[in-house]
């Protein structure tokens, strides 16, 4: 039996069709991997070329939410990253209303995108701390600008609030990486100092109780970075001149 031409042509466009079907499902299955690793509409269309507005970080969103309904008057709030986190700021002053918003791993953009949640617990002091896990992808110059703009957006979030800045600690020499450096960290710090002048709040000096011979004393951390439990009190210590 032959193969009339009318036969061949339906046979390309078969071919055609299910060729197109192929692509259609790899086409779908990538843009499914894409959205999870995206995890959200809004860096998908990014990936896919397309501008759209900064995306709604709806988690923050929630949390701006529930807070505003409990109406929770606090005395300071401490915002931060890991070593924010692990700070117990209640059990050292346990007579206060304190809230910890630090952050494991958090960047300085990251602790700038959380801090309109400050505004729902009305406090007397924030504190600030935060900044070395963006040195490494950051320079100075761009990071004091960052945090002078979070600055400025604390201080007319919360009018009635002190603002306190604490400076960087060190780090051990055999962690740093890039620009994660004892020298770029004393870079930053001037540069908070600076801020903190500029904006007309207080600079804490946190640094130069856990310096040894230009980076951190081995005898208080764990990690090169993280404190050692029993060092924590010299933190809190420092602190304590600033808490009304």
């Amino acid at each position: 039996m032959t193969n009339t031409p009318a036969g061949k042509k339906s046979k390309k466009c078969t071919a055609f069709f299910i060729l197109l079907l192929i692509l259609c499902m790899l086409q779908s299955a990538l843009l499914m991997i894409l959205y999870v690793k995206a995890a959200t509409p809004q860096r998908l269309l990014a990936k896919l070329g397309f501008h759209c507005s900064e995306e709604t970080d709806w988690t923050l969103e929630s949390w701006n939410s529930s807070l505003k309904q409990l109406k929770y008057d606090s005395d300071i709030v401490f915002i931060g990253d890991s070593l924010t986190r692990g700070e117990n700021f209640q059990a050292y002053f346990p007579e206060k209303k304190i809230v910890n918003l630090g952050l494991s791993g958090d960047s300085l953009s990251g602790i700038s995108r959380r801090a309109n949640i400050i505004r729902q617990l009305s406090p007397e002091q924030i504190f600030i701390e935060g900044g070395v896990n963006s040195l490494d992808s950051s320079n100075v110059e761009d990071l004091s600008v960052l945090y002078e703009s979070m600055i400025v957006d604390i201080i007319a979030d919360n009018p009635e609030a002190s603002v306190f800045i604490q400076s960087i600690l060190p780090i051990s020499n055999a962690v740093q990486k890039g620009r994660m450096t004892n020298e770029e960290i004393i870079n930053l710090n001037h540069k908070l100092q600076e801020i903190a002048m500029r904006q007309g709040i207080t600079y804490v000096d946190i640094y130069s109780h856990y310096v040894l011979n230009g980076e951190m004393n081995p005898e208080y951390t764990k990690d090169g970075i993280h404190l050692k439990e029993e060092y924590k009190h010299l933190w809190l210590e420092a602190l304590s001149e600033f808490i009304e």
